[in-house]
C-alpha cells in the first residue's frame, strides 16, 4: 500500500523514473554522504598592510612585520579514484596546507594538493597525496536538465559539525553572481541551507548526481543562511575538468567591459539600431586588443566571426573560448552605420593569485614594488590634487629600477607613453614587457616629472 504521504505523479519532470517516497532523502543521503569530504586550510597572513609598511619605511618609522595562521574550513566531494575532489577557489585560495577529512573517518585527515583552480567559476581541484583505497566517487549530472521547483539536497560540513544534510528546491536558474569585475557567473539559486563550511560540497539531484558545487548565500548580516544559496552549476565546470587537469585554465580576453542586460526597444532606437540585441561596451583598456583594434565606448557588438550577438551574457563565454592568440571578427554598430574589425584576442590573466600579485604591485624582472595612489599617499607626499598612476613602494637593491634611478616615493605616471591610473594598470603594462626590453616610465618626483629607461631583466 501507498504511504500516505507519498504523491501520485512523479517529482520532477527532469527525472519522472524517481517517485518522491518517504525514504526517498534518506536514501539520498546515505547513497551521497561518502563522497563528500570536509576541507581544512591554513594560511599565513602577513601584517602590516604594504602602504603602512611604506610609510613606515618612507619616514623612518621602525618597521616590525608581523604574521598569524589564518584557518579555513571548507567542503569538497570525490570525482576520481585516485583522490581527486572539487570544491570552491575561495575554500583553498592561498592555503600552505590543504588536509581532508573523509566520511567515517573522523579520527583522521589527508594531506591533499592543488592541481587547479578557476576563479571565475571558483572552482578548484585538488587531490588526495596517499589516498585509501576504493574511494566512492560522485556521478557527475546535467545541470541545463534541472528546473525552478526541482527537489536538491545540499551536503556539507558547516560551522564544523561535521557532515550535514539539508533539503529545499530550485528556486532560480542562471542568477547572475559577479565574480569580478565585469564578470558574472550565472548560478543556479536554491533554499536549500547552505552556511559557513558548505562551500564546495555539492548539490544534488533526486537521482543523486551532482548538478551544482555549493558556493554562496545571501546573509542577513550574520553569514548565516536566510533562504537564498548559490551553487556553480555542474557543466560549468565538467566542460573545465581537463584544463584544471593541466593546472590551468586559459581564456580569451579582447580588453572591454560591456552592459549587463539585453537592450530593451528604446535602447536600440537610441543607439541606432534596426533591432535589440547586441553588447554595449562601456569601456575599453588601454593598450587592449581592443583597444588597438580601434573598438571605442559606446560601440554596440552585433556578431561574433559572423554569429549574432544576443547580449552581453551571450558574448563573454564567446570571447573567453577564444584561444589566445587567435584572430576573432567583430560585427560592430558606430553611430548608425556597421563596421568590421579584427581583434588578437590575449591570454585572460584573471586568477586570484594574478590580481594578489598585482595588488600587491610585485613586478617580475624590474625589482619594483607599486601601490596605488590612495588620499594617505597623496597627503604624505603632496601630491597635487586629482593625481594618480602608481607608488613606488620599494626597489629591490641592484635591481633594473635601482640601476636605474628609481627610488621609494616616485609615482609611474606612464609606461611606453601609456598612461596608468593603478598599480593594476602600470604591472599589466610592465609584464607585457619581454626579457631584455625597455620600459621607459614617466615619474613624477618633488613636483617635477623625468622620462627614466629601465631594462627588464
Amino acid at each position: 500500500m501507498r504511504a500516505a504521504l507519498d504523491p501520485p505523479a512523479p517529482v520532477s519532470a527532469t527525472s519522472p523514473e524517481v517517485p518522491l517516497t518517504t525514504d526517498l532523502f534518506r536514501t539520498i543521503a546515505r547513497q551521497q554522504n561518502p563522497i563528500v569530504v570536509s576541507i581544512m586550510t591554513r594560511a599565513r597572513v602577513e601584517v602590516p598592510s604594504p602602504e603602512d609598511e611604506f610609510f613606515q619605511w618612507f619616514f623612518g618609522r621602525p618597521l616590525q612585520p608581523e604574521g598569524r595562521v589564518q584557518r579555513g574550513l571548507g567542503s569538497g566531494f570525490l570525482i576520481g579514484r585516485d583522490g581527486e575532489i572539487l570544491t570552491n577557489n575561495h575554500v583553498i585560495a592561498g592555503a600552505e596546507a590543504i588536509d581532508v577529512g573523509l566520511f567515517g573517518d573522523e579520527s583522521k585527515s589527508y594531506r591533499a594538493t592543488l592541481i587547479g583552480r578557476d576563479p571565475l567559476t571558483d572552482s578548484a581541484l585538488v587531490r588526495l597525496q596517499r589516498p585509501p583505497a576504493n574511494l566512492p566517487v560522485a556521478t557527475l549530472g546535467d545541470s541545463d536538465a534541472v528546473e525552478p521547483g526541482d527537489w536538491v539536497m545540499a551536503i556539507g560540513n558547516p560551522f564544523q559539525l561535521g557532515h550535514t544534510v539539508t533539503v529545499g528546491v530550485v528556486s532560480y536558474l542562471g542568477r547572475p553572481f559577479q565574480v569580478d569585475e565585469g564578470r558574472w557567473q550565472r548560478m543556479i539559486q536554491t533554499d536549500a541551507s547552505i552556511n559557513p563550511g558548505n562551500s564546495g560540497g555539492p548539490l544534488i539531484n533526486v537521482r543523486g548526481e551532482v548538478i551544482g558545487i555549493n558556493a554562496a548565500i545571501l546573509g542577513a548580516g550574520s553569514g548565516t543562511n536566510i533562504g537564498i544559496g548559490f551553487a556553480v552549476p555542474i557543466n560549468s565546470v565538467k566542460t573545465l575538468l581537463p584544463q584544471l587537469r593541466k593546472g590551468k585554465v586559459v581564456r580569451g580576453r579582447i580588453g572591454v567591459q560591456l552592459r549587463g542586460g539585453f537592450l530593451s526597444d528604446e535602447d536600440a532606437k537610441a543607439l541606432g539600431l534596426s533591432k535589440a540585441g547586441g553588447a554595449i561596451v562601456t569601456s575599453v583598456e588601454c593598450d587592449s586588443p581592443a583597444d588597438r583594434a580601434g573598438l571605442q565606448a559606446g560601440d554596440v557588438i552585433v556578431a561574433f566571426n559572423g554569429t549574432p550577438v544576443a547580449s552581453a551574457d551571450d558574448l563573454v563565454p564567446r570571447v573567453s573560448s577564444a584561444p589566445p592568440g587567435s584572430r576573432v571578427r567583430l560585427t560592430v554598430m558606430r553611430d548608425g552605420r556597421t563596421h568590421t574589425v579584427e581583434v588578437t584576442v590575449e591570454e585572460l590573466v584573471s586568477d586570484d593569485e594574478g590580481r594578489a600579485v598585482r595588488q600587491r604591485g610585485i613586478t617580475s624582472g624590474f625589482g619594483l614594488r607599486l601601490g596605488d595612489v590612495t588620499a594617505s599617499v597623496a597627503r604624505q607626499l603632496g601630491l597635487p590634487s586629482g593625481m594618480d598612476g602608481a607608488v613606488v613602494y620599494d626597489v629591490v637593491d641592484d635591481g633594473a629600477a635601482d640601476r636605474a634611478g628609481v627610488r621609494p616615493g616616485d609615482i609611474v605616471r606612464s609606461v611606453n607613453r601609456q598612461a596608468v591610473h593603478t598599480a593594476a594598470d602600470a604591472v599589466g603594462a610592465l609584464e607585457r614587457i619581454e626579457a631584455g626590453g625597455s620600459a621607459f616610465l614617466l615619474i613624477w618626483r618633488d613636483g617635477n616629472e623625468m622620462l627614466v629607461q629601465v631594462r627588464k631583466e
